[in-house]
């Protein structure tokens, strides 16, 4: 597929919507880029992340694929509005973490086939475009949900632009998706919003607190910094998901709780090992993507 005569439109100018499209500049045409605050389309005509800004009507008709990179409780509106007022057959993907209910929300759509629903697991705690990074999808995975409702051209053309940003494919279910990501990306933010809220002492000021705090509170405090206006639609599109997962977390705390309270220092220990050991998994698993970069895998 030729991607020098594309038109790319980027709704959502953040830092996943400006990486991507810094990443994919010079490898397309051309790319629009628009989002509700103004100084974001600035900055990334300034920083010539993008060509030009228009509005989204303007898109709708300009563009050959439109990227979503909102927050996932505008991705259904915005992908319905573009599929509906484009005169051409265009494709449209979206980022969000979460995808059963916009796929379900979109699944009566007649132009339901030209939208891929798909999820980079890239990314940091930093917000807006400032936080771009051309290579930020580099041998990351990216899923895609439910292909099986995806035109071949939009599947095609999608797939194809996430090669281009060197990011590996993997297809999946929704539901499945969904699950994974409460247990692996919704989990560990929320459980970084509390840490930071218990770091603080009632008996110590803040200030005392954090000038003792160091890597190990940097580290498992990082996420503390994404927004509300961010999480806040992540939780409420995957409530269930991510109340089990809470749940079995609060299983596991406990567990670690009465091994201390206890003095029960061998299921303490063995309980470290098991992290250990699924910290290593991880990491093993990370090493052998990169290996296998290029291969495309369906997950049902």
């Amino acid at each position: 597929m030729n991607f020098k005569n594309l038109t790319l439109g980027v709704i959502g100018l953040g830092q996943i919507g400006a990486s991507l499209a810094a990443g994919l500049k010079g490898k397309v045409k051309t790319i629009i880029g628009f989002d509700i605050e103004p100084l974001n389309e600035e900055f990334c005509m300034n920083a010539g992340i993008i060509d030009t800004s228009n509005t989204l009507e303007e898109i709708c008709q300009m563009a050959d694929v439109v990227a979503i990179a909102t927050p996932v409780d505008q991705v259904m509106p915005i992908t319905s509005r573009i599929l509906s007022a484009s005169s051409k057959p265009l494709a449209v993907f979206d980022v969000g973490s979460t995808k059963s209910i916009i796929n379900k929300a979109l699944s009566t759509h007649q132009r339901r086939n030209q939208f891929v629903s798909s999820h980079p697991m890239a990314g940091n705690a930093g917000q807006g475009p400032e936080h771009a990074n051309a290579s930020l999808f580099k041998e990351k995975l990216v899923y895609i949900c439910d292909e099986h409702l995806c035109g071949i051209h939009a599947l095609d053309l999608v797939t194809g632009l996430w090669d281009l940003l060197g990011a590996r494919v993997e297809f999946i279910n929704s539901n499945q998706h969904d699950r994974l990501m409460a247990n692996v990306s919704h989990l560990p933010q929320l459980v970084s919003y509390a840490l930071a809220n218990a770091s603080v002492d009632k008996n110590s000021s803040i200030s005392q607190t954090m000038n003792a705090a160091s890597s190990g509170f940097d580290s498992m405090t990082r996420l503390a910094k994404s927004s509300a206006s961010m999480w806040l639609p992540i939780v409420k599109h995957n409530k269930e998901n991510i109340l089990s997962a809470i749940a079995e977390y609060q299983k596991q705390l406990y567990k670690i709780e009465m091994a201390i309270r206890q003095s029960d220092y061998q299921t303490l220990q063995s309980l470290i090992f098991k992290a250990n050991g699924i910290r290593n998994a991880f990491e093993n698993q990370q090493n052998q993507n990169i290996q296998n970069h290029g291969k495309r895998k369906v997950k049902n």
